[in-house]
């Protein structure tokens, strides 16, 4: 399945947040996404054949991009379309001459701890009950904080 990234728009955002609430433990929600493009944040889709598959959405302080969700479509995972998002947030990082970016990601989301380190991203610190429990669960869940570093 081939795909090509693009910017995200408002008539995107019902098919973001379909996926969205079968892909994430805590979904964002529509406000969140909308809010998103009104703010001017990096919002892009990756879309195939199918449709929209994955996306991603990032903000820019100063030199550092701070990448906040990353999402492949339950039906799309395992098919390397991670490595396609996280070379266009590469990409859009290195075009704005950032020094640094940024992330955090669910403790028990090894997966994605994967991907990220497979990036060249490491572990900064923890934020202890930082996410929202995942339903069924009563504790909330802690976010390793990641950096990589661009010089």
């Amino acid at each position: 399945m081939n795909g090509q990234f693009r910017n995200m728009v408002s008539a995107d955002v019902t098919r973001v947040v379909a996926i969205e609430r079968t892909a994430q433990t805590s979904p964002w929600s529509r406000l969140s996404f909308e809010e998103s493009l009104n703010r001017d944040y990096y919002c892009r889709v990756l879309d195939s054949d199918q449709g929209i598959v994955a996306y991603h959405t990032c903000s820019s302080v100063l030199d550092e991009v701070h990448i906040l969700n990353v999402v492949v479509a339950d039906h799309c995972q395992g098919q390397g379309f991670g490595h396609e998002i996280m070379q266009d947030i590469f990409d859009y990082a290195l075009s704005l001459a950032a020094k640094k970016m940024l992330l955090e990601v669910r403790a028990g989301n090894h997966i994605a701890q994967h991907l990220y380190a497979s990036w060249g991203f490491e572990q900064l610190s923890l934020r202890r009950k930082y996410y929202q429990p995942i339903e069924g669960s009563g504790d909330r869940e802690d976010a390793v904080v990641m950096l990589r570093l661009l010089e």
